[in-house]
């Protein structure tokens, strides 16, 4: 770090990288983060922008992962995706910027009935349990007829 900042801002800037080395964080989480450490609002914009500037804070490429992962390994839908995005501090447009294309939220769906089927005594506890995974009406219809083939298959 360059002598262009003073001693409080230097130390600033190594708590948001060690923040950001620890985990990924939206803009506004590390700013709550330094906040409770601390900071001044003028460090804490000064940390930001100089994570920003080495793209260690990037919060584009951190929205990828957090959908991926959401989708793939959590197996929400995307409503419950979009939720939980803002739950994780991410600005709206920089959520509108998420892709889902790549992603097969019936198929998912279909692998979240596997695991829960036997967790609710009948089909409609079962269908409300995937609304609130974030599944929309449609996928989850189609989602039990491919649980259905899948069974008559085995």
């Amino acid at each position: 770090m360059a002598e262009e900042y003073s001693k409080r801002q230097q130390k600033a800037i190594r708590s948001a990288l060690n923040i950001l080395d620890y985990a990924d964080n939206t803009e506004k989480k590390l700013r709550e983060k330094l906040f409770r450490k601390g900071y001044s609002t003028e460090e804490i914009d000064i940390a930001v922008e100089y994570a920003k500037k080495m793209d260690y804070l990037n919060e584009s490429r951190f929205l990828e992962v957090m959908v991926y992962s959401l989708a793939n390994t959590k197996l929400y839908g995307k409503r419950r995706i979009i939720q939980e995005l803002y739950v994780k501090g991410f600005k709206r447009e920089i959520i509108a910027e998420a892709d889902f294309s790549e992603i097969d939220f019936t198929a998912n769906c279909c692998k979240r009935v596997k695991m829960t089927k036997n967790n609710y005594s009948d089909i409609r506890k079962l269908y409300a349990a995937l609304l609130r995974y974030g599944f929309s009406s449609d996928e989850i219809k189609r989602s039990f007829i491919l649980y259905k083939e899948s069974e008559e298959n085995e």
